[in-house]
């Protein structure tokens, strides 16, 4: 993708280009600028993936009437490869980039925000099954049961592991040996939606405060403690401390069987960070692997691993 694009689409919806345009690199499933046109501002996202494109407005749309800040869809391009659409712009930065700035009220309140804003996203109905969907219609990601789906990013893992051959595969084997433990609990899992990726990204921050959630391509269907313990890893990612997961977790009130619960979840994320080292996402070449960045998860993975048995 390249600005030449960028400036097709603005000519195209704006009939003039625009004064700036800026590359937002921190997305993996699409290509997203932030475009300023006359004295307004815009962020367009373009993919090769009609699914991509077509599931975040789909998304966007459905909750547009539910009392969380997210952006309005504008213009769409679904026909025609490359596909992206317009939207509105949130003024703020992601979560993670700010983190360290945050005073603990700060966090505090974001944090009850959010949780506030997982409710919400309740009040869509339940799917017909579990996973991340592009629609209520999509068919190609659902799965039966919350455990089918867990098995399947497991599985998913376990295939960028073996592609990437950075991590060795035993880490994903210690992760499905545990899976038969938590079998009952699955069982109790109703395939509700709730947002999945809103972690230390896709979570805007301005001003200390959480001004708008983005990036939601799908929403998934299942266990909500699933979006805490990815927060977890990537904080744990990022050497930051975790008072804002303390914060999470007092909102959401767990009991002790969750706060296993989401251990599992951490170790399951662990691994998909271990798949992920040395893939491309939506850059030309992969992001070199340093033996610190390698040793740095696996302590994380030990660390849990060693907790959870406990």
């Amino acid at each position: 993708m390249t600005e030449k694009i960028v400036n097709e689409i603005c000519n195209s919806f704006f009939h003039t280009l625009p004064t700036k345009i800026i590359r937002n690199t921190v997305g993996l499933a699409g290509y997203v600028y932030t475009v300023q046109i006359c004295d307004d501002k815009y962020v367009i996202k373009i993919s090769d993936d009609k699914n991509i494109i077509s599931g975040a407005t789909y998304w966007l749309d459905k909750i547009k009437h539910l009392d969380i800040p997210t952006p309005k869809v504008i213009a769409e391009n679904t026909s025609t490869s490359p596909y992206y659409f317009i939207m509105t712009f949130i003024s703020g930065k992601d979560l993670g980039i700010v983190y360290s700035s945050l005073s603990k009220d700060e966090k505090k309140n974001i944090a009850k925000r959010l949780i506030y804003y997982q409710q919400e996203i309740k009040k869509l109905p339940m799917a017909r099954g579990f996973g991340s969907l592009n629609s209520y219609e999509d068919s190609d990601n659902l799965f039966n049961t919350w455990e089918d789906f867990i098995l399947s990013e497991i599985k998913r893992a376990e295939d960028g592991i073996r592609k990437n051959n950075i991590f060795a595969t035993e880490y994903v084997s210690k992760v499905r040996d545990l899976i038969p433990d938590f079998r009952e609990y699955f069982l109790t899992i109703k395939p509700q939606p709730f947002l999945d990726d809103v972690t230390t990204k896709n979570a805007l921050i301005h001003e200390g405060k959480l001004s708008g959630i983005i990036d939601l391509d799908w929403i998934t269907f299942g266990d909500q403690i699933y979006f805490l313990s990815l927060t977890t890893m990537a904080l744990l990612s990022m050497k930051a401390n975790l008072d804002y997961i303390d914060y999470l977790k007092d909102e959401m009130n767990l009991n002790k069987n969750q706060e296993k619960v989401a251990e599992l979840y951490v170790l399951i994320f662990c691994i998909i960070f271990m798949s992920e080292k040395g893939a491309c996402f939506n850059k030309n070449t992969p992001i070199p692997v340093t033996n610190q960045e390698k040793n740095h998860l696996i302590k994380i993975f030990d660390d849990y691993h060693e907790k959870i048995k406990h």
